[in-house]
């Protein structure tokens, strides 16, 4: 059943509750599924382009352990109402700008499915096996930064890119009809007209929809301006919820976590032996790729490190949020790699300093 009984607005096959209302929904009887050709491994030119999400990986890891601590302490439906206004802002700013740079307007199946191409590359994602109808379309999910996460987060991305496509083109929604989250193979996503019911066979075809040319750089810099912001609205959503105070602390275990796990992660990968503060540093760097910091180091020995940060991406953020979430993500890196050391933030901009200072000392020594 395609429309939630109580609002009557359009719901995805397999939701279990009405995004719009919260309304609880009845078994659905299955969509007639398009028969598509599942999803091939990435070429090489592909995951080459993958790597360049390094910097950017962490913004997402940032917004996503946000998002988890919110869906953990209010649920996935007061979660999606807390997000809906900024949400719409977000998307309503991105499209915006996607519009006066890439001189494109997406009013047919084909230019939806290319605007697809550069909100995919934008966020990570690789599309692959792009199916038109005379009213949308179907693709496939080859790559997802969001893959290894849980149902909820999924619903969540599908909310959100949803609010993208209509303030793209109000016409038109999008839905998951196939999720790995679900038990599914892959995923696959629908972008179709709102008036659209696919009930039917549908006369479709294959096309190709090539990925966005631009720069490793200029992709670096969407991807990493993208989850930057989405982290600032979630983050913003969490304030709401519980006020600044007792959200910096929902928040501190979350990302102590995320320090703990990504330091284990890198120190693997980077093939690092040694555990003093120099290696500390390298490790919080590496996370901090894609936050467009400037700044320089004033004291870098095994001992002891200060740097000076004059530029971030999160300049304007939550001073307590930015804050406390950083410094404890940057103390899980710290105990993940030598439980003596510890990172201490004394200037802030987000708190009004002009710059961003900070120090990765032994804790018995002086700050």
């Amino acid at each position: 059943m395609p429309f939630c009984p109580k609002c009557g607005k359009k719901v995805s096959e397999k939701a279990i509750f009405c995004y719009y209302c919260g309304e609880s929904l009845p078994p659905n009887e299955p969509f007639q599924e398009l028969p598509i050709t599942p999803a091939e491994p990435s070429s090489k030119k592909e995951q080459a382009q993958e790597t360049i999400i390094k910097g950017a990986r962490y913004l997402f890891d940032l917004y996503w352990t946000t998002a988890l601590a919110l869906i953990d302490a209010a649920g996935l439906k007061s979660t999606l109402e807390l997000i809906d206004p900024y949400i719409k802002f977000h998307s309503a700013a991105t499209v915006q700008v996607m519009k006066e740079k890439f001189k494109f307007r997406a009013n047919d199946p084909f230019s939806m499915a290319v605007w697809a191409q550069y909100g995919a590359a934008f966020n990570g994602v690789r599309i692959k096996n792009f199916q038109l109808f005379d009213q949308g379309f179907t693709a496939d999910l080859s790559y997802c930064p969001s893959q290894k996460l849980s149902r909820d987060f999924c619903y969540l991305t599908e909310f959100n890119t949803n609010h993208m496509v209509q303030a793209m083109d109000n016409n038109y929604e999008y839905c998951y009809t196939k999720m790995l989250a679900r038990g599914d193979p892959y995923c696959q996503i629908m972008n179709k007209k709102k008036s659209c019911m696919i009930w039917g066979e549908v006369t479709k075809k294959s096309v190709e929809v090539p990925f966005p040319k631009m720069s490793d750089e200029e992709l670096e810099y969407w991807q990493s301006a993208n989850y930057s912001q989405q982290w600032i609205y979630m983050t913003n959503a969490l304030v709401d919820f519980a006020g600044k105070e007792k959200a910096a602390e929902m928040l501190r275990p979350y990302m102590k976590a995320l320090g703990k796990s990504t330091a284990i992660d890198l120190f693997k990968e980077l093939g690092l032996k040694d555990r003093d503060t120099k290696i500390i540093t390298l490790i919080i760097d590496h996370c901090n790729s894609g936050t467009n910091q400037k700044g320089e180091y004033l004291t870098r020995s095994p001992e002891r490190v200060e740097k000076e940060i004059t530029q971030c991406i999160f300049s304007s953020a939550s001073q307590d949020i930015c804050a406390n979430a950083l410094e404890a993500r940057e103390n899980g890196i710290c105990e993940a790699i030598n439980p003596e050391c510890e990172f201490c933030l004394t200037k802030r901009m987000c708190k009004g300093d002009k710059t961003c200072h900070w120090v990765i000392k032994k804790k018995s020594a002086p700050l």
